[in-house]
């Protein structure tokens, strides 16, 4: 196999791995913020 294909394949897994690992982190702190001004509210 050729190994730029490896790399591209590689690279592209991790990004969409990390942009459902950012998503799933602002997911966390939207719910965090939102328990903190129903709280005050």
């Amino acid at each position: 196999m050729n190994s730029n294909k490896i790399k591209k394949k590689i690279t592209a897994e991790i990004q969409e791995k990390l942009k459902k690992s950012k998503f799933d982190v602002l997911t966390n702190e939207n719910d965090f913020l939102v328990k903190n001004l129903k709280k005050a509210g």
